[in-house]
């Protein structure tokens, strides 16, 4: 013969220890759990923002450098042929509703270039 233990599936509910909460303890627990979700997603969305930042800061450095030792000639080409770039980008933003501090800094960063370029 066999008893109930043997088969967990064949358990009543009442033999399965539960804790009660109370529906205000849940909702707690469970806007703490949001909270506490949130707070890591926080940290982690601003880490990888703020380590894209750098990769950009040192991509830029590296490009002014290097676009400050090409001859004067090749500047003057670079310059035509990023400003129509520039523009298909920004023609590809205009299809789209973007955020008026995107186009501000798209723009910011392009001048910065074509200042280096000069």
């Amino acid at each position: 013969m066999q008893s109930d233990n043997a088969h967990p599936e064949t358990q009543t509910a009442s033999s399965v220890p539960t804790t009660l909460v109370s529906p205000t303890q849940s909702e707690e627990l469970s806007d703490d759990t949001l909270i506490d979700s949130i707070t890591t997603l926080s940290k982690i969305n601003g880490i990888a923002v703020v380590q894209q930042g750098a990769r950009l800061a040192v991509i830029g450095e590296l490009l002014a450098s290097i676009l400050t030792h090409l001859p004067l000639s090749m500047r003057a080409d670079i310059a035509k042929s990023f400003r129509d770039r520039i523009e298909s980008v920004m023609s590809l933003g205009d299809d789209r509703c973007l955020h008026e501090k995107y186009h501000s800094a798209l723009l910011t960063e392009v001048n910065r270039y074509l200042n280096v370029l000069r």
